[in-house]
Order: C-alpha cells, then structure tokens, then sequence
C-alpha cells in the first residue's frame, strides 16, 4: 500500500452477543447494529447528529485500537490473535465490574466505564504487544504531531506500540453517545444510567476481531475468538 493511512483497519473489541439485552441496548444507542451490518431505530431522546463519531463501529469495548494495516496480513492477524487466546488458562474469563456512566471530553462523549479483571487486562496486554508488528499506521499519529499524548511514558508507547493509551492505564469502556450535542445532560445520564445499571458486571468467554474496509464508513464482526 502506498498510503497506509488509506487501507484496512484491524480491532479487537468485546462484543456482547447477538440478542442479548445489552447488545440491543447499546446498538439502538447508537444507531446501528454491528454484527448485522444494519440501522436500527435510535431512543428519542438521541439524534443520529449524538452518534457520528461512535455509531460506525457498533457496540464494542476496545481491547486493541483500530489500527490501519494491509488486508493481505489478515491471516497472519488471526492467526496471532487466536495465539494469543489460547495462552489464557483453562476456565479464564474475561471479567468487568465496577461499571458506572461517566462523561468525558467536556460532556462530549458519554461511556460505560468498568474495570478489568486479571485475565482480561493480560490479554489486553499481550495482542497490544503481538498485533503491534501488524499496524501500518496508528489514527494517533496526527494527534501527537500537533503536541498532544507528550509524556514521555506516552511517546514510549507510541513508539512501541503505536497507542499512547492501555497498559496499566486502560480504561475500558462502551462508548454510550458521541458526539452529544443536546442540552439536557443530566437527562442523558439517568437515561443512560438506566439502561446500563444492570451491567455493571460483565463476563465474556471470546473476543471479536474487527474490520474496517477500505473506502466504507462502518466496521465490521470479521472473526470471533474463543477462549479455550
């Protein structure tokens, strides 16, 4: 590829599963179910305008950023990521708790933040590590060069890594409503805090890789990983 900025993106997301209670939720949120490739009917108290910049990737928490890369490494891709799986433990999950609603980015964007368990945080660490030879260019980058991401520990990771982000500071979460625009922000939280209330903890036993393809706006399910 001449322009790697210009081809196929590569993820690792938690994904709920199809159907349940909060994949529906979360994909109405924004507008668009992933793992269908469909829109779906929005709450009314959203506008599409709320979820431009988080409805194209469907309901996901991140484990591994969406990193440009070429499409003929995607074998290798999958391959690595189901590597990486297997080295979990027999019996590991992948386990988050102490979910609550938080509002970043000036009430910009709003999250389900959680916290990590020990399985899940190891893996984070190791694809971040191992999919790391993959990245052909980071959506970072851009960001650093106009000053941003500047602590030393940040450029480390960016060079490394290709991420300022994750490690012992992850901070995982479901991206709720991007980019908000209304005026009613306590409103939101309760409506958001009611939905997500009874997911406050979560277990999953896989991972998803995503894609985004060139020249298409929306990502999409491209493998799911089991755990062993």
């Amino acid at each position: 590829m001449t322009d790697p900025r210009s081809g196929t993106r590569f993820a690792v997301y938690l994904c709920p599963p199809a159907g349940s209670p909060l994949y529906e939720a979360g994909s109405a949120l924004l507008g668009f179910d992933v793992r269908a490739g469909r829109e779906v009917p929005q709450p009314d108290f959203l506008t599409p305008q709320d979820q431009t910049a988080a409805g194209p990737y469907g309901f996901h928490l991140t484990v591994v950023e969406g990193f440009f890369t070429d499409p003929a490494w995607w074998p290798q891709i999958e391959a690595e990521a189901r590597a990486c799986v297997a080295c979990l433990s027999p019996g590991a999950t992948l386990t988050l708790s102490g979910g609550r609603v938080e509002a970043w980015d000036g009430g910009e964007t709003w999250v389900h933040r959680l916290d990590p368990g020990a399985p899940l945080l190891v893996l984070h660490t190791l694809l971040l590590a191992r999919l790391a030879r993959f990245v052909t260019a980071s959506p970072f980058a851009v960001l650093a060069a106009q000053g941003r991401y500047a602590h030393p520990f940040e450029r480390a990771r960016l060079g490394l890594l290709h991420t300022p982000r994750g490690l012992d500071s992850w901070r995982p979460h479901f991206t709720l409503v991007q980019p908000y625009g209304g005026s009613d922000p306590a409103s939101l939280r309760a409506q958001l805090e009611a939905l997500t209330s009874a997911h406050h903890t979560q277990a999953y036993r896989s991972v998803a890789l995503f894609e985004k393809r060139e020249g298409e706006e929306r990502w999409r399910v491209r493998a799911e990983v089991p755990l062993a």
